[in-house]
């Protein structure tokens, strides 16, 4: 994988090698190990089971008596190999250090002499120790396995309370998982609010919501639960049970209808069955009412973006009957909200 697959560009790269090359002080400890194994997806990340010498980082303590003014002290990038960073904030000897002050000065003692073995060696600790530190770190912050990886443990436990959780449920929607993720506490309730539509409508499509509830609807009655004078018995043909004069019946709570608008042209066209924003619209709806309830989208233009009507046209506004069609012959005097869509 190179960065740019990974989310970073050539240009960023360039400028952050420089960075790390000039001043690599700068940078907090987690957060330039996370640019650099993004820079570097090819090789292993620091801290799991890889071998070392395939990893992104060699890690190294920095031995030394002083206090120390920033947490990285040097690093060195190299290409076909880790690169090296010397820490100033945790190791086995150094002003941190959690041996005795005696090891510190026999190692500085040894590299004086030219004799780097016994640093060289503490150093082969010193490098899963804080390799295993930045995992530690990592673990708690999602949002770096994310970005890494498209997926978490977090993510497949949230994906989990809204009932995704199963490879095969995954990607068929035509909006994004991501988007239940973010919504989980929403799509996670047995009994889903009505403010909580608009609010995942409104904030998803960037969009004026309404939902108005309990509205009323002609069902049709299939042909046995149709009153018929044939002598039977069935509890369609009982006065008081099931008797219906007609083939359907009102139902005062048949669905609820979402009111979207007034929207400009572009918007509104997208909302319509061949538009762009139709199909995640759909998807939501449906996913938001469990598949037990019925929607109506009611779309809602602005009036002073309601097309002429021009026969023939092949302009983006062209007329479809029964959409965006309206006889015009003077400017509106109201919000034109014609067009109800069936989800």
């Amino acid at each position: 994988m190179t960065p740019e697959a990974a989310g970073v560009s050539s240009e960023l790269e360039e400028n952050l090698g420089r960075l790390f090359r000039s001043e690599p002080y700068c940078f907090e400890f987690f957060q330039a190990v996370r640019l650099l194994q993004r820079l570097s997806p090819e090789r292993e990340l620091v801290g799991r089971f890889a071998d070392p010498s395939k990893e992104v980082l060699r890690f190294h303590a920095r031995v030394a008596s002083e206090f120390p003014a920033s947490e990285i002290q040097e690093l060195a990038l190299k290409t076909g190999a880790p690169h090296s960073m010397v820490v100033n904030f945790m190791g086995l000897v150094g002003p941190l250090g959690v041996l005795p002050l005696y090891y510190t000065e026999l190692v500085m003692q040894r590299v004086r002499a030219k004799d780097t073995a016994l640093r060289d060696f503490l150093d082969i600790f010193n490098h899963r120790i804080i390799s295993l530190f930045y995992q530690a770190w990592e673990k708690y912050h999602f949002s770096v396995t994310y970005e890494r990886e498209r997926r978490d443990p977090v993510s497949h436990y949230l994906l989990d309370l809204v009932g995704l959780g199963t490879k095969g449920l995954q990607r068929r929607q035509a909006v994004e998982d991501e988007t239940f993720i973010y919504y989980s506490g929403l799509f996670g309730l047995r009994t889903r609010p009505a403010q909580g539509l608009k609010q995942v409508i409104e904030d998803y499509f960037d969009v004026p919501v309404a939902v108005e509830q309990f509205v009323g609807g002609w069902w049709t009655l299939d042909r046995p639960s149709q009153c018929r004078l044939e002598g039977g018995t069935s509890y369609a043909e009982q006065l008081g049970i099931g008797a219906v004069v007609g083939d359907e019946v009102w139902d005062p709570q048949s669905s609820v209808r979402v009111v979207l608008g007034p929207l400009p042209l572009r918007q509104y066209l997208d909302f319509l069955p061949n538009g762009t924003a139709y199909a995640p619209l759909r998807d939501l709806l449906w996913f938001y009412g469990n598949g037990r309830v019925d929607f109506e989208v009611r779309l809602v233009l602005r009036r002073e973006d309601v097309p002429e009507c021009e026969l023939g046209s092949v302009a983006e506004a062209a007329p479809q009957l029964g959409w965006c069609t309206w006889v015009k012959s003077a400017p509106f005097g109201r919000d034109p909200g014609d067009t109800i869509l069936r989800m």
